[in-house]
């Protein structure tokens, strides 16, 4: 504490309530932030590629909205090959939205190329399993735990009397 004074120890209660607010913000922003990428056909490489980790029944939509009219297709490919190759034109203002299944689990490089124009491109993965929202139940026990200990503590503390 500044200018000298002290402060009590934190206790460990407030320790895991902390942790447990923590780990379910960090899982609200993991699970919100879906970002959005512009594309330029007049950019040196006029393409956006990512590359995915999918698992057997895992559905990744791209969703592509034309800030200006243009053309281009969506290109998906695995160790084999190209795999699916999904052509779009678009106005405009207008939307396409494409949705791929993966069909077995491992890597999936997923390219989109933009031949002329501009637009923005926004990719979500939607998992067959839930293992990725694992992280809200660990947080709620956490939090949990901490405030079952905070009470447990504030019940045998010693009562000070005023005189």
């Amino acid at each position: 504490m500044g200018a000298g004074g002290s402060a009590d120890a934190m206790k460990f209660s407030d320790v895991l309530i902390l942790v447990g607010v923590g780990v379910l913000c960090a899982g609200f922003i993991i699970h919100g932030w879906v970002e959005t990428t512009a594309i330029d056909s007049d950019e040196e490489t006029p393409m956006y590629g990512k590359a995915l980790t999918l698992l057997k029944g895992d559905k990744v939509q791209f969703d592509i909205e034309a800030t200006s009219d243009c053309s281009g297709s969506i290109v998906i490919s695995d160790d084999s090959g190209e795999i699916e190759n999904q052509t779009y034109q678009l106005m405009d203002g207008e939307k396409f939205s494409y949705t791929f299944d993966s069909k077995d689990t491992g890597s999936y490089p997923a390219t989109i190329y933009i031949d002329d124009g501009e637009a923005e491109v926004k990719i979500d993965v939607k998992r067959v399993f839930m293992l990725d929202f694992i992280i809200y139940p660990i947080g709620i026990a956490i939090l949990l735990f901490g405030l079952q200990k905070r009470r447990v503590e504030q019940e045998s503390s010693p009562i000070d009397a005023e005189i």
